[in-house]
């Protein structure tokens, strides 16, 4: 059953998504910034809730690929200059 919390004045209902789309997405947010403590934390518990190496490689790539947009844009604007 669905929490009611709060965070930062945002309301929102802890436990709506399933476990292992959570700790995927916790997952995929720590890659993106760096923060292997909790990239490591979050990849065990989403294998521990049954998580393939597929959908790891999956959740690599989510994480990559808005960085990896970021500096192409910004490449693109430092090259036409």
């Amino acid at each position: 059953m669905a929490k009611q919390m709060e965070f930062f004045d945002i309301q929102y209902k802890e436990g709506s998504l399933d476990a292992k789309t959570a700790e995927f997405i916790k997952f995929a947010v720590n890659l993106a910034i760096g923060h292997e403590h909790g990239a490591k934390l979050h990849l065990d518990r989403a294998r521990k809730c049954g998580a393939s190496e597929d959908e790891v490689t999956e959740a690599v790539v989510y994480a990559v690929r808005p960085v990896a947009a970021k500096v192409r844009n910004f490449a693109k604007a430092i090259i036409a200059k």
